[in-house]
């Protein structure tokens, strides 16, 4: 409804202006000005609020002066797709004429928005290539006889570094050409034309610094710049390679592979096999021709991300689905790992470390909203970030050597280590449906092999829903043969299946997870995943794992991290005597929060952090690019880590391994620097490291779960182990459940901790099983709370007490009294905003008299315990 009136008045077959639609806006709000010659030559002033563009018309255009009120008159709500328009609106159509983008950028409320413009004055700050500063937009009051229908405001610069007088101050004469393409007014024409970001606006000065820290480009016409490249690919390998220091370890993303040409102000985005999908991601072109180059070939592949920022392969099927249904469509995002050709210049043969560095260089000023992402990297510890991606649910690793070339077939120097087996198959028939099923029973798989012969590999008949059986059918139907495409002397399908078999021309291809292949070379205990649309069937082979490649004779020089420096947040600030760089680097996409403000929290809640980190070993969740990006587990203390740290040898199976320890703020900002959100801590303290000194009952909710639901297991929790004499401590966990625990003086061993919980556990769970469940199974957890007792084994480690987490918000881990419960609206109500202000008020913490409720547990107690 917001985008009613705007509709109302195009029509969008005759113009090209967007239809758009309402968006969620997120922290960073977009502002832009475009230069309208219209009837009237006017400047339409544009704030993002409430997923629109909320759009003002400024007859004389904005002015630098705070002494000149410059009338602005609302007009109708715009799409913020309207915020990248420029060119030509036809005769005869509403507000015909020439719109050139004139500035663009972002804007930051300095009071409530949502307030302000219901009040009728907003007060703000703009960041654009053009304007910068505080400004005012202020209402103005209808006299008793105006009876029309627009509301006047007034456009105000107010008195700060940004504010000029005289002449100076009527930026619009100064500066008159648009910042998307660097034309004039008069020189805007129908003709589509790519957006070449602010490297044509009028600051040529940073511009041509960009150019010179690449060295010369080639015009277009010098251009080399070939027509297509063929992709580098993979091999499959089962582990990782031994000389870790020699490989950088990459997300294997679960997406469409697409590379990227630029040329001359124009981008196109091609598959893996060599298909235009410009048409289908024009938003995706429109900021890759923005870039600050003149020509390039790029290698990254597309994702479809959740509003909960994990990545889907299935919401990637449905964006570009023909009947996408009541879902929501998913934020399509490009993820840059290689730049190939640069401003003329084949890169291919350059080691790969140097290819990505020159890569980050050009992706560091992207705006926090773009589409597109730089596919950061890591050297060592690639156990724990293997570790790490399974537990996530991703896909496995892409493992690189840090020295190779570019190159466009598939070897060893490119290797992938997959969580689970998965692969593409070509469809060559199908059942038909029984039962209830519709669409059609199973898909008959295959392969081809090193002769071109296609290979029977089994059958998938689960993982489909109504929607893609639908599709799947309408496919299949148009693609059904008389013979079957299996090649005859290799084809292992039994007559009897034959006969109830519809086969199909195998062009179709999909991707598909299973358990294993069977002796028979058949698939085993296989599901669908999804269509592959990007992926020639020709070229789809069975995957055999490759042996890793040895050590090369000659060491490769060391790595280093790729990051996208913004030199806006390059300067650092030293917080408890740790410089922290890259300050102004939003680390929380929901809210905007900082790398600075997480260290400046931690310093606030320092007496609270640190007893609770004390002598206790550390897991780490390590997030280097902020919590929207790909984060890892790290529990070994390596190079990687900054120093201070206090280390520990632990012995374990297979050897000891030094794990790490924070006890001082020094310590807990130099790994805020490093790139950790979450500080995990084991059971025990290194005094006696063999014996828990408390119990956790880990309340961790299924998503469909309600709030008041949590609240009400816990209390029973809570019942249960006061009958049986014990102290209970309750904290929050900053995402969807609650931690219960009990304290303890060190006298069990992990294996008596860890059957006692288990025992407890198991009873909530036969006593309420319409709540409780006692096992890690997710598909029995719908609908009931897991209650998490292997917290409590040697090894495993909770979340620490006012710990930040790595999600959109920043939430933390906060204790909280019984009493607060009944009135808190969720896990990750607390947050770094909030909780210095609780403690501060707080006389007595709710965890004050944590240690001295320690108890041990007798042989009678434990008896009890076992008994309940």
């Amino acid at each position: 409804m917001a985008l009613h009136a705007y509709r109302a008045k195009r029509n969008f077959k005759a113009t090209p202006e967007p239809e758009g639609k309402t968006t969620k806006s997120g922290p960073v709000l977009r502002y832009v000005i475009q230069k309208h010659d219209a009837r009237n030559l006017h400047y339409d002033f544009r704030l993002e609020l409430d997923g629109v563009l909320k759009s003002w018309a400024v007859p004389k255009g904005p002015s630098l002066d705070p002494a000149v009120k410059r009338l602005a008159v609302q007009v109708e709500d715009h799409p913020i797709a309207y915020g990248d328009f420029e060119g030509v609106i036809p005769p005869h159509q509403y507000g015909s004429g020439k719109v050139m983008l004139w500035d663009r950028g972002t804007w930051q409320p300095l009071e409530d928005a949502a307030k302000g413009y219901a009040k009728g004055h907003l007060h703000f700050r703009l960041n654009g290539e053009k304007l910068k500063g505080t400004w005012d937009l202020i209402r103005m009051h209808h006299r008793p006889d105006d009876k029309r229908d627009v509301e006047n405001w007034l456009l105000v610069k107010v008195d700060d570094d940004a504010a000029r007088t005289g002449a100076a101050a009527e930026v619009t004469d100064e500066l008159d050409k648009s910042v998307a393409t660097g034309r004039l007014i008069d020189e805007i024409d129908d003709a589509p034309v790519a957006a070449r970001a602010s490297s044509r606006t009028n600051d040529a000065v940073a511009h041509t610094a960009a150019k010179r820290s690449r060295g010369k480009p080639t015009s277009p016409a010098e251009s080399t710049l070939p027509i297509m490249v063929k992709p580098q690919l993979a091999s499959l390998v089962t582990t990782l390679p031994v000389n870790h220091q020699h490989w950088i370890a990459e997300i294997k993303f679960d997406g469409y592979r697409m590379l990227a040409r630029i040329e001359a102000g124009s981008a196109r985005l091609y598959s893996r096999n060599a298909k235009d999908w410009t048409s289908r991601l024009e938003k995706i072109a429109s900021e890759l021709a923005q870039l600050p180059l003149d020509t390039a070939w790029l290698d990254g592949e597309l994702v479809g991300v959740k509003p909960d920022g994990s990545m889907s392969f299935q919401s990637l099927q449905n964006a570009f689905a023909d009947d996408p249904g009541n879902d929501k469509p998913p934020r399509l995002m490009y993820y840059i790992f290689d730049v190939l050709f640069l401003d003329g210049v084949d890169i291919r043969p350059e080691p790969l470390l140097t290819r990505k560095q020159k890569l980050a260089a050009l992706l560091d000023k992207l705006p926090k909203n773009s589409a597109l992402r730089l596919s950061d990297h890591l050297q060592g510890q690639m156990d724990d970030a293997f570790a790490h991606a399974c537990h996530h649910g991703l896909e496995g690793l892409i493992l690189k050597r840090a020295d190779a070339p570019y190159e466009s077939v598939r070897n060893r120097n490119w290797l992938k280590l997959k969580c689970q087996q998965r692969q593409e198959f070509v469809v060559g028939g199908f059942t038909a449906p029984e039962g209830s099923r519709s669409g059609f029973g199973a898909l008959l798989l295959g392969t081809y092999d090193a002769d071109g012969h296609f290979q029977y590999a089994g059958r998938v008949g689960t993982g489909f829903n109504e929607k893609m059986l639908k599709l799947l059918a309408t496919r299949l139907e148009q693609l059904e043969r008389k013979t079957a495409p299996f090649d005859d002397a290799t084809s292992r399908i039994a007559p009897r299946e034959r006969a109830h078999v519809h086969w199909v021309k195998p062009e179709l291809v999909v991707e598909v997870r299973f358990a294993e292949w069977t002796a028979e070379k058949r698939l085993r205990q296989a599901a669908f995943l999804g269509l592959r649309p990007d992926k020639p069937a020709h070229a789809v082979v069975p995957e055999t794992p490759v042996d890793v490649p040895k050590a090369p004779s000659k060491p490769v020089a060391q790595a280093i991290k790729v990051k996208a420096k913004p030199a806006s947040q390059s300067a650092a600030t030293d917080v408890a005597g740790v410089s922290i760089t890259h300050p102004g680097r939003i680390v929380f996409p929901g809210t905007g929060d900082t790398k600075l403000a997480i260290a400046r929290y931690y310093q606030a809640v320092a007496d609270y952090v640190l007893p609770q980190l004390h002598d206790r070993p550390l897991t780490l969740v390590r997030c280097p690019q902020g919590a929207e990006h790909p984060c890892f587990f790290q529990k070994h203390l390596s190079d990687s880590l900054p120093e201070g740290l206090t280390a520990i040898d632990i012995a374990g199976e297979s050897g000891s391994a030094r794990y790490m320890i924070a006890n001082d703020l020094h310590s807990v900002i130099a790994l805020v620097q490093s790139g950790v959100l979450e500080l995990h801590t084991w059971g025990s303290t290194a005094k006696t490291l063999e014996k828990p000194d408390r119990l956790i009952f880990d309340l961790d909710p299924a998503p469909e779960v309600a709030w008041q639901t949590v609240v009400e297991g816990a209390q029973l929790l809570k019942g249960l182990l006061e009958e049986l004499d014990l102290p209970t401590f309750l904290k929050t966990t900053g995402g969807k459940g609650l931690h219960v625990e009990v304290p303890l003086k060190p006298s069990l061993n992990w294996e008596e901790a860890k059957a006692l919980t288990h025992v407890l556990a198991s009873h909530l769970a036969t006593a309420l099983p319409e709540r409780f469940v006692a096992i890690m199974s997710k598909a029995q957890r719908t609908g009931r709370i897991f209650v998490d007792y292997l917290r409590n084994a040697r090894g495993a480690t909770a979340v620490a007490a006012y710990s930040t987490r790595a999600r959109e918000t920043p939430s933390v881990a906060t204790p909280i009294s019984w009493d607060e419960l009944p009135w808190l609206e969720s896990a990750s109500f607390w947050t770094i905003h909030n909780v210095p202000d609780r403690l501060a008020q707080q006389k007595v913490g709710p965890w004050a008299e944590y240690d001295q409720q320690r108890v041990r547990l007798t042989d009678s107690l434990r008896q009890r315990f076992a008994s309940s």
